[in-house]
């Protein structure tokens, strides 16, 4: 019955993981040629450059900066050099990846008892058994 239940749980996230992501973004173009940069702020990394008129996808902003995916970039841009787009772009919420797991497994070899040592080596005489009067063999 459980796993019936984490089975459906994980075809609905799936199901609702697959939308296409283009779906959530919106379009603009950039005004001028523009820096794109790893993180919100001039203070982060310039991985590239987008030139003017270069469509982009916002993904979302922060502040007066946009995470944008254009000319196969994906990183910030400021938001004085984009335009033709209504307001603030829609926020992106990425679902997280989940893993469902079947219950702890342990395999069969597991469960079997653990082999019998082999019997010590004893000193020779140490345990005789022949008849009183008699010396042990050595």
């Amino acid at each position: 019955m459980i796993f019936r239940r984490l089975a459906a749980t994980g075809a609905i996230l799936a199901a609702m993981t697959a939308l296409p992501a283009a779906a959530l973004a919106a379009d603009a173009y950039t005004t001028g040629n523009v820096n794109v940069r790893s993180g919100p702020g001039t203070g982060y990394a310039r991985i590239g450059m987008l030139d003017e008129g270069t469509r982009v996808d916002l993904r979302g902003c922060e502040g007066n900066w946009c995470n944008v995916y254009g000319s196969r970039l994906r990183g910030w841009v400021s938001a004085n050099y984009l335009s033709d787009y209504v307001g603030r772009p829609p926020a992106v919420v990425v679902a997280p990846t989940i893993v469902v797991r079947p219950p702890h497994y342990r395999p069969p070899h597991w469960n079997r008892p653990p082999k019998p040592r082999p019997p010590r080596p004893r000193p020779p005489g140490a345990h005789c058994k022949i008849a009183p009067g008699f010396p042990c063999p050595r």
